[in-house]
């Protein structure tokens, strides 16, 4: 999705940007897949934070990804990405 563009959420459309100062107010987002902490407003859309939709999922159906990670899922793909992902996990629990 490019950035501050809008996105499908509940039947309407969310402009990303309009998105990310909203959760930012808030002080406590976190990127979904990594845990890094959600910047100010300004910071996060320069950054290039991401504001997403998860269809189907009932826990969580819009999340936040850092910079980091959709640079690194763009270039390994969703399978090489969520492996990877798993494998940092592991390695910081086991």
């Amino acid at each position: 999705m490019r950035r501050g563009s809008p996105f499908c959420f509940l039947g309407g459309t969310m402009n990303v940007n309009e998105a990310l100062r909203a959760i930012c107010s808030t002080a406590e987002g976190f990127c979904w897949y990594c845990d890094s902490k959600l910047p100010a407003a300004d910071r996060a859309i320069a950054e290039g934070w991401d504001v997403q939709r998860m269809p189907g999922d009932r826990v969580a159906s819009i999340i936040l990804v850092c910079p980091a990670c959709l640079h690194e899922k763009a270039e390994l793909g969703e399978t090489g990405f969520l492996r990877n992902l798993s494998l940092r996990v592991c390695n910081s629990t086991c």
